[in-house]
């Protein structure tokens, strides 16, 4: 399942994620009166998934939630093939990334369920305007911007997806953070918080835990992004992120 979580206030955006990947194992087991049973059994493949992926190139940052195997290859795999195809740049409009990334997928993966938190700045007259958008290819195929009221008006908050049950008790409505005076330091330690607690929590609950492996997180600025927890820095030697 994943959980994404992305929080934007003034000073940036930050971008969360964890690197489970898990699934159906089916088997069938024969009986000695011939019977065959059919199991199904929810396992962990992997605690390696690379679900926060940043194109500087473009200027966003992508997360991933839901799907994270689509056609035998990990959902990283079909976002860089995206971009290679697509070629993006900075004076590309989020918006118009976040769209194209859901119909490529809707195309080619009718029926998988695999979703995205898109964010990046883009300038706009004498400031640096920061986008941060949600999409899933099922659930929301139509991009939703997520930092902004009516007329563009941009606003602070978080956005989460994918196993959020956990995160939904942490956030109560009658005490959420201020988002609009976070520092973004504190925007980093609380996104931590939430993938950390919703980790450690899923150890002990009787449910399969569908989170957990490293957590990456990444921030935005107007000046460009940066990992600040990544499982692996392969990503620095491509030449094109």
């Amino acid at each position: 399942m994943s959980l994404a979580v992305s929080i934007y206030v003034p000073s940036g955006i930050v971008m969360a994620t964890d690197s489970r990947i898990s699934g159906l194992l089916t088997r069938t087991e024969e009986k000695k009166d011939g019977t065959v049973t059919r199991i199904h059994e929810r396992i962990v493949f992997s605690d390696s998934a690379q679900k926060l992926l940043m194109f500087e190139k473009a200027g966003v940052a992508i997360s991933t939630f839901d799907t994270a195997i689509v056609e035998k290859y990990p959902v990283e795999h079909h976002l860089k093939r995206f971009m290679e195809l697509e070629q993006p740049e900075k004076e590309t409009s989020i918006e118009e990334i976040t769209r194209k990334l859901v119909g490529y997928f809707k195309v080619r993966f009718a029926n998988t369920g695999v979703g995205f938190h898109v964010a990046g700045y883009r300038p706009e007259g004498t400031q640096h305007v920061p986008y941060v958008f949600s999409c899933h290819t099922l659930a929301e195929p139509t991009p939703t911007r997520r930092n902004a009221k009516e007329e563009d008006q941009v606003v602070y908050g978080i956005t989460r997806s994918g196993e959020t049950q956990i995160t939904n008790r942490l956030i109560d409505a009658s005490s959420t953070p201020v988002f609009d005076a976070m520092p973004l330091q504190d925007a980093v330690d609380y996104a931590l918080f939430l993938m950390r607690t919703t980790i450690d929590t899923l150890r002990f609950e009787p449910r399969f835990p569908s989170v957990g492996g490293p957590i990456d997180l990444l921030v935005i600025t107007p000046h460009g992004m940066r990992f600040l927890q990544c499982k692996t820095r392969y990503d620095q030697m491509e030449p094109d992120k």
